[in-house]
């Protein structure tokens, strides 16, 4: 044989096809146990590692290609004259193009949990060896992990695309693929190691990054835009400009509120807050509702919808400047009328895709890491600490107001009507601070909040701000309980007439 392929594979797909196009190119196939028994199956011609190696297959199987006629045929330096002696001394052909990838570790690891003596039996060892040698060597292999890459690397071998540049962006590949291995596997063992809280004392990511930014959240700040390696994302721009740091910040803060909204919800966003929130099954009066909340700083935000978007909906939405509209779909209509505006970003969402995965953020000297927050409380399974007890009509706005609130900068309180946001106090120092805020943004938008509802992210420390809030109107009241002060904050409520239901669950978000 004058050129060579090895293909060794836990993921089977492709791989026939894969290799059929390699013969066709001029390959011969060497392969190995449960590969080598799909390619003689489906009739592909291939050659056993064992007639190279002239060693049969080892405990099991757990030993295949480690073995140094393999490795050598990898790692030969094609233009150093003493390597390519050894390997015709040895009657050895050299490997051009290895094909590998991995035992699943990471999905067997959660699958059978603390069963370590089955998990580690899903630690590749000789797969990782041989990919690795090959992207050390990709001056003259091809390196090949991922079946999404294999027409890519047919063409390439084919049409003349076998550049080294080629080669290095897949040795590199490699790599990542395997750090994200190791990574998986070393946190896998320090779990054992970690307490009673069961996390993982060693822990991290590798990420691919997806395009380079203008700036970051000021001009004179790099930045630039990272995916999670191997992964893809939930959400892909149909028109529009590229999007910014901040507006991929704004995307992420839209996502989670407009995901965990009533179906038929439209909301506004700016700088990371909510400004307006809308509830109707027609999303045009949705999104009237959510800008009536705050008829100015929804100029230039952020609109979102959890239906899909038909040309009337359009229509509304660019009634006003926009920067970007996210929707898990849209109608032909409704694209047409976007695409009249060239700047605005249009998004399409998968939202059953979204809200994976923990938080990482960087601090002075390292990371903090915690789970998402996943939602809020059923308000009805509050406790209703007052005499007066809340209509279904109060619950289902205290409910809207609770899990809006979640999304709001603390200190945050949210008032509803049960069909949109009448006003929001984002963002402040003290919660009585956020309560005059909501006050005052209520009244100068002409947003009345007689018999509104209100939720706090937190705890009332003092009875100030349910004292503000009720002396304009406010009927009911959600908030977590937890303060010194709780009982004077229901007497307070009481006193006044209103209603107080405490919840066990608090949502700061910093």
């Amino acid at each position: 044989m004058e050129k060579a392929a090895l293909v060794s594979v836990y993921d089977k797909r492709g791989v026939v096809e894969f290799c059929r196009g390699l013969i066709d190119l001029g390959y011969t196939i060497i392969s190995s146990g449960g590969t080598k028994r799909v390619l003689s199956d489906n009739n592909v011609p291939v050659i056993g590692v064992s007639e190279v190696t002239k060693v049969p297959e080892m405990m099991g199987g757990r030993v295949k290609t480690l073995h140094p006629y393999i490795h050598g045929a990898v790692l030969a330096r094609r233009e150093l004259k003493e390597d390519m002696e050894e390997l015709s001394k040895l009657s050895l052909c050299p490997i051009d193009v290895v094909c590998v990838n991995l035992y699943p570790f990471e999905e067997k690891a959660s699958e059978l949990g603390d069963a370590e003596e089955e998990v580690v039996e899903y630690i590749d060892i000789g797969g990782p060896a041989l990919i690795r040698a090959a992207a050390k060597n990709f001056r003259y292999v091809m390196p090949v992990i991922d079946p999404e890459d294999y027409p890519l690397v047919l063409s390439a071998l084919k049409e003349g695309g076998d550049t080294l540049e080629f080669r290095r962006g897949m040795a590199s590949k490699v790599f990542a693929a395997l750090s994200q291995y190791n990574l998986n596997i070393a946190s896998y063992f320090s779990r054992f190691e970690a307490g009673s809280d069961g996390a993982s004392n060693i822990t991290g990511v590798i990420l691919n990054k997806v395009e380079t930014l203008r700036y970051g959240e000021n001009p004179h700040q790099k930045g630039a835009f990272y995916s999670l390696f191997g992964s893809v994302l939930p959400w892909n721009q149909i028109q529009g400009k590229k999007l910014s740091y901040n507006n991929l910040l704004d995307l992420d803060a839209a996502i989670r509120l407009i995901s965990s909204l009533p179906h038929g919800s439209s909301a506004v966003f700016k700088h990371l807050n909510p400004c307006g929130v809308g509830v109707s099954q027609n999303l045009v009066e949705a999104l009237k509702m959510a800008r009536k909340g705050d008829p100015r700083s929804h100029f230039g935000g952020i609109v979102s919808f959890n239906g899909c978007v038909d040309k009337d909906v359009a229509q509304e939405t660019i009634s006003s400047f926009v920067e970007i509209v996210i929707a898990p779909s849209y109608t032909e209509d409704a694209l047409g009328v976007f695409s009249k505006k060239k700047n605005i970003r249009v998004i399409e969402v998968d939202f059953s895709r979204c809200g994976r995965g923990d938080e990482l953020r960087s601090i002075e000297g390292g990371y903090l890491l915690q789970e998402r927050d996943r939602g809020v409380s059923d308000v009805r399974e509050g406790e209703v600490v007052t005499s007066r007890k809340p209509t279904d009509e109060e619950y289902e706005a205290l409910q809207l107001a609770w899990i809006i609130c979640a999304h709001v900068k603390s200190n945050a309180l949210v008032a509803s009507d049960g069909r949109m946001a009448l006003s929001i106090g984002a963002g402040q120092m003290s919660r009585v601070d956020a309560a005059e805020l909501l006050i005052s943004r209520a009244k100068k938008h002409g947003n009345s909040l007689e018999g509104a509802c209100v939720a706090s992210d937190a705890f009332f420390p003092f009875p100030d701000s349910v004292e503000a809030l009720l002396g304009e109107g406010v009927k009911a009241i959600v908030a977590p309980c937890g303060s010194r002060k709780d009982e004077e904050v229901a007497k307070a409520v009481e006193r006044l007439g209103g209603t107080l239901v405490f919840v066990r669950d608090r949502h700061f978000r910093h």
